[in-house]
């Protein structure tokens, strides 16, 4: 017989007759309807060989095809011997009358010395042998229904692997026959019957198999369909295709859905066209072109050439891509075809690479509009289907109806935009009024809202309120002592320098001038110098970006905080360069900011630099280094007046007082000390526990301590017990938790206030009272991380263990007081404090070195 086609495919072969209409015409007003019956045979449940999932399920679904097409169908499901050779009887006799007989036969099959047998579902190992075997020989059988029937069509889905066990043999007229491995082989054909008395003219068979000779084809997922019947039940009632076209689409279908693993192989002779349907199927419909473009491709694919159609497989395995969009993609996204084989497999590899991505992003989006979700599902259904052109067609619709909608959308957020912004607004205005309630943590919050509402409307002003949002932040952990919202000022800070495309507030270089405030305030209450320093590389960082021609008030904003960053570096690592460092940034600062054009950054500048000169007091001419600082102080407060601003006032006031005391201490008399008193009393008037609780504690703190100073100068014991109240009182808001450092230097004045009181009453407990918060301090003052106050704790720490040591003569006390002065003396050369320094160290231990002489 002459194969007028070979698929490279394995599927069940599956012949359908369309919408009642079986014809063969030379001309189209020839054309007539035919009568067509069929067997449809389904075995799964084997008594003893492996069963199969889905031969019951491919027989119904092709019987309900061959039915809706016009033939009369009988089926045969799970059939044994006998049921199965009066059902072929049958099927043969019903085939006499009509045009076309066809066979569908979907289970287990077998091939011995070129003969296939067709397995009914009791047979066994054991019926092999035995040569009245029930097994149906395909030959013989096709034989009958060509002298019965001018068309026969037998399709085989009987190509699974051998049932039975390796070296079975099979007992034929010819003797023991071994029973193949895997597969069917070629059909035997039957003589011409033609001429043969009685018979019809015959005007040709058909004869498929689910797999080529000699291999074994897929059953198919569980519950589903083989490969070979879901293409056939998907192509054979296509209309307007002459059979061995629809053939040719049926085994391409299981070439690209298998991956190229399945070869479907068909023999037929047939003398005239055959076409199973009227006419062509109407365009009209979006399923229909899908359905029309996928038939196309089959086609194309099946006159690809060997070579071509290798490499194809080989790059879409490579790839990992469905070979039948691969093959799409061969014209839609112009590859060559008439390329070498090394360049058109490169444009091959390029093209799968797409086609990989684009599966990759495939259902990333939500979709709500109807028509968007229609047309895109058309186009997933024809990129799946390989129809490229038609998908990008649908991609088109799609996209235009998006455009549509986004005019509509774009009214819409018009007024969206405007509502947003307006609800931001009320937001923003509730956070304004929280902070002038000193309620920082709600305007925190609302400013956070706000930003919420704008990010997507207005990035200006989302920027503005996301940085807005910090500094409340950074008031909450200034005011209310909460470093945790410090640190998460820090942390919405960066957020907003990597906001987008923001250039109002000068950026992330504006940003970080708050940011470095914010971080030297947590500096302030943590042990050792990173926090600091961090703040000092963001300050300089910005200085990078703004200079004092083009940016003069950003500069000068900068130097003055740089100034606050190298002060509290000084007072960490100590050493007198970076109290100058800060002094010389302040002064920078003065450049831009006068008294005349900025009063009020000006103070704050005298404030500053008072501060500065405060702290330097003990290098160099310390008088002279206070009363400069006296006279900034009050510069500052010829600007800030607490009719004015109440809350800067206190400060500089605060400052000035501190500084006095400073002075009173090197001065006779108790004048300036109780000035110093004064002016602290009046600072807590405005700075209350309630309204600014860390403020509050630090002037208790400096209270304390000039109150401690009035009763060195013989004023009383009374005024050491209320130094000592004004000491606990700061510690009630400033807890180690909170702020460890700051606990720590309380707790050393606490510890001083003692070993005064112990001096006034020669009390040797009050001593061990003092020398116990002295040690309670040094907890968390550590020499690495704050070197100067570790110092000044172990210098007094080495008055009071002297102190001890004189009276009790106990050597021990002695001893530890010689190795506390020794300490702090190598900190304060280290730190090039001045040579009165020196000169005290030598006295005291001295003193000490007399004492051992006549200690226990």
């Amino acid at each position: 017989m002459a194969g007028w086609h070979r698929f490279a495919f394995c599927a069940a072969l599956l012949l359908a007759l369309q919408a009642v209409v079986l014809a063969w015409p030379s001309r189209a007003d020839d054309a007539r309807p035919l009568r067509g019956v069929a067997l449809v045979i389904g075995e799964s449940q084997y008594r003893s060989l492996p069963a199969l999932a889905n031969p019951a399920n491919d027989a119904r679904a092709v019987a309900q095809l061959l039915t809706s097409l016009g033939f009369e169908v009988s089926s045969i499901p799970d059939g044994d011997g006998s049921r199965l050779g009066r059902g072929l009887k049958h099927f043969v006799e019903d085939a006499a009358g009509a045009d076309v007989a066809l066979l569908y036969y979907s289970g287990h099959g077998i091939e011995a010395a070129g003969e296939n047998y067709l397995v009914p579902v009791e047979a066994d190992a054991s019926s092999l042998s035995d040569p009245a075997n029930r097994l149906v020989p395909v030959s013989a059988l096709l034989a009958q229904l060509k002298a019965s029937v001018p068309v026969a069509i037998v399709l085989l889905d009987a190509c699974r692997s051998n049932p039975f066990p390796q070296g079975a043999t099979l007992a034929a007229p010819s003797g023991p026959t071994p029973v193949a491995a895997a597969g069917l082989d070629l059909a035997r054909g039957a003589a011409p019957l033609a001429d043969a008395s009685g018979a019809p003219q015959s005007l040709g068979e058909v004869i498929g198999f689910a797999a080529e000779p000699g291999h074994a084809a897929l059953d198919g997922e569980a519950g589903g369909n083989s490969p070979y019947a879901a293409a056939l039940l998907k192509h054979l009632a296509a209309g307007g295709f002459a059979f061995g076209d629809v053939m040719t689409m049926v085994a391409e279908e299981v070439y690209v859905k298998t991956g190229g693993r399945q070869l479907p192989w068909t023999n037929a002779s047939l003398r005239r066209l055959l076409y199973f349907g009227q006419a062509p199927e109407e365009t009209g419909s979006d399923e229909a072109s899908i359905r029309s473009a996928r038939r196309k491709l089959l086609l194309t694919i099946a006159a690809t050439p060997a070579e071509q159609r290798s490499m194809v497989e080989t790059v879409a395995a490579q790839n990992e891509v469905p070979l039948d969009q691969l093959y799409g993609m061969l014209g839609a996204l112009e590859v060559d075809t008439s390329a070498g084989p090394g360049e058109l497999q490169a444009q091959l590899a390029a093209g799968a690479q797409k086609l990989r991505e684009i599966l990759a992003r495939h259902d990333s989006e939500t979709r709500q509009d109807p028509q968007l979700i229609r047309l895109s599902g058309l186009a997933d259904r024809a990129q799946s289907e390989g129809a490229i052109n038609l998908a990008l067609t649908f991609r088109a619709k799609a996209s235009a109806r998006a455009e549509a909608i986004s005019k509509e959308l774009d009214e819409a957020e018009a007024d969206i935009r405007q509502r947003r912004l307006e609800l931001a607004g009320t937001f923003a205005d509730h956070a304004r009024t929280a902070t002038l309630n000193f309620d920082y943590r709600t305007a925190a919050a609302r400013y956070e809202d706000a930003f919420r509402q704008t990010e997507r409307w207005d990035p200006k002003a989302a920027f503005l309120y996301k940085v807005f949002e910090a500094d409340a932040l950074t008031d909450q952990g200034m005011v209310k002592g909460e470093n945790a919202a410090l640190q998460q000022a820090v942390d919405v800070y960066e957020a907003a320098k990597l906001l987008p495309g923001v250039t109002v507030f000068n950026g992330p270089a504006g940003v970080a001038i708050n940011e470095g405030i914010t971080l030297t305030a947590l500096a302030e209450r943590e042990n050792g110098t990173a926090r600091v320093e961090q703040a000092i590389g963001v300050y300089e960082g910005a200085l990078k970006v703004f200079t004092r021609r083009r940016n003069p008030q950003e500069w000068a904003t900068v130097q003055i905080n740089l100034g606050n960053a190298y002060d509290l570096m000084a007072q960490r690592a100590g050493g007198m360069a970076y109290y100058r460092k800060a002094i010389e940034a302040y002064r920078q600062a003065l450049r831009v900011y006068s008294k005349q054009l900025s009063p009020d950054s000006w103070a704050g500048l005298q404030n500053n630099i008072g501060n500065e000169l405060s702290e330097m007091a003990d290098a160099g001419d310390a008088k002279k280094n206070l009363t400069e600082a006296i006279e900034a102080f009050h510069g500052a407060l010829t600007v800030w007046t607490r009719e004015k601003v109440p809350v800067q006032w206190a400060m500089a006031e605060a400052n000035l007082a501190v500084s006095m005391r400073q002075l009173g201490d090197l001065q006779d008399g108790t004048e300036m000390l109780e000035a110093s008193v004064a002016a602290f009393h009046d600072v807590l008037e405005v700075r209350t526990r309630g309204t600014q609780p860390v403020d509050w504690a630090s002037t208790e703190n400096n209270l304390g301590a000039a109150l401690l100073a009035l009763g060195q100068r013989g004023k009383g014991s009374d005024y050491f017990k209320q130094s000592i109240d004004a000491f606990d009182m700061a510690h009630e808001v400033v807890t180690r938790a909170s702020d460890p450092f700051t606990w720590a230097t309380i707790t050393y004045n606490i510890g001083r206030a003692y070993r005064f009181m112990g001096d006034a009453e020669d009390s040797v407990p009050l001593y061990r009272k003092a020398l116990e918060q002295m040690d309670l301090a040094l907890t968390e003052l550590k020499r690495d991380k704050s070197p100067v106050i570790w110092g000044k704790t172990h210098s007094v720490r080495g008055e009071i263990l002297l102190a001890i040591g004189t009276r009790t003569h106990d050597k021990a006390s002695l001893l530890a007081a010689r190795d506390a002065f020794i300490a702090a003396r190598h900190i304060f050369r280290e730190q090039h404090y001045s040579s009165g320094f020196e000169g005290f160290y030598v006295k005291e231990i001295g003193l000490v070195e007399q004492q051992l002489a006549h200690a226990k």
